[in-house]
């Protein structure tokens, strides 16, 4: 079983400054995943030209299932409200999503708040001319955050998240994936921009950092702010993918992906 977690929005990283849902689902594909988590998703946006993004990466990969987990109501930086159920009837979302070639079993949702303080936040600003954009750093109010899990067919929880950007906030939310993580059925692995650097994650959840590598910025990456975690006493191994080089950016994040071997037993 492949998995991969993939920060998607950030369409302004590209030359053009422009959301390229092609672009978005030809690269989805080349992964070659059997399970993709994405963070900062689109749900008919106009700046991603109205587009149901899940939707369209899980065509590119063949991909059957489908879970979102809807964040805000709204454009994120501009007008917004915080999710609700209700809100369904409204036409533009943002959040996260989970598509996979495995069936999903069962769904689950955690709200996680956000901090009632932002913070100042590193953005790629595009510059005529230039091939690579330029950081720009501005303060950026917080919004509210979630964690979707997914029980697989095969056994498997994975749980997707991304994280407040605000110093402590992420911290504190992570605490609490860990303990709603112990009411969720099956062996647990945690993916998402989790907003905090290196080893930092897998140290706070005393899970086992399942790949290592830098992941922001895609240009020259620096940092690794994704994470793929595995709860112990697990019965299955692993190995990192190593994905090809994309011929074009199409966000400012790098995906990250393992692939599992998962005990025989387990997957009945």
């Amino acid at each position: 079983m492949k998995i991969a977690t993939w920060n998607i929005l950030h369409g302004m990283a590209v030359p053009e400054g422009l959301i390229h849902n092609e672009r978005l689902a030809a690269r989805a594909a080349l992964l070659n995943v059997d399970l993709l988590a994405i963070q900062e998703v689109d749900y008919f946006q106009e700046r991603s030209h109205y587009a149901d993004q899940a939707s369209v990466i899980a065509e590119s990969m063949g991909a059957q299932f489908i879970s979102r987990a809807f964040a805000i109501t709204g454009t994120p930086g501009e007008k917004w409200k915080k999710w609700e159920p209700a809100s369904n009837s409204d036409k533009c979302f943002y959040g996260n999503g989970i598509i996979s070639r495995i069936p999903i079993v069962e769904e689950f949702r955690l709200e996680l708040g956000r901090s009632k303080v932002g913070a100042p936040l590193a953005i790629p600003e595009t510059v005529p001319g230039k091939s690579r954009p330029k950081i720009k750093v501005i303060y950026i109010h917080d919004e509210p955050r979630v964690a979707q899990a997914v029980h697989l067919a095969n056994g498997i929880t994975v749980i997707n998240t991304h994280l407040s950007f605000v110093p402590g906030m992420n911290i504190y939310q992570l605490r609490k994936i860990q303990r709603w993580a112990k009411t969720l059925p099956g062996e647990k692995i945690l993916v998402g921009d989790l907003n905090l650097p290196g080893k930092i994650p897998a140290k706070i959840m005393k899970w086992r950092g399942a790949a290592s590598e830098l992941t922001y910025p895609s240009w020259g990456a620096r940092v690794q702010f994704d994470h793929i975690l595995i709860a112990p006493s697990q019965s299955m191994s692993w190995q990192k993918i190593d994905f090809p080089p994309a011929t074009q950016m199409v966000s400012d994040h790098l995906p990250l992906g393992i692939e599992l071997d998962i005990n025989a037993q387990l997957a009945r």
